[in-house]
């Protein structure tokens, strides 16, 4: 009963929030979450790389699915950092969009 808790509890707690600056090769395959402005949104057959920039730096985040996202829309991405041709990226597993305020 104690793993399958900790199991749970595990799965439904997202990663501190971090500012794309911090984020660096020490933290290669980590979970993080990152709070940002869409940039620019590039499509392909079968996934989609949207930038995202938090006033500290830009990164790109990857996502193997198509959804209809827009420059300017304001999001948080949950996901793994990880490497592709020597540029760290963020490889997104869960995106919601920010309310304006």
């Amino acid at each position: 009963m104690g793993i399958f808790l900790l199991l749970i509890i595990s799965i439904n707690v997202n990663p501190k929030q971090i500012k794309i600056n911090e984020i660096n090769d020490k933290i290669l395959n980590k979970k993080v979450q990152i709070k940002g402005e869409i940039t620019n949104v590039r499509t392909y057959d079968d996934f989609q790389i949207l930038s995202i920039n938090d006033h500290t730096g830009t990164i790109d985040a990857t996502l193997n699915s198509y959804n209809k996202f827009e420059k300017n829309q304001s999001v948080t991405i949950i996901g793994t950092i990880e490497q592709y041709k020597n540029n760290l990226q963020i490889r997104a597993e869960k995106i919601t969009f920010n309310e304006l305020s």
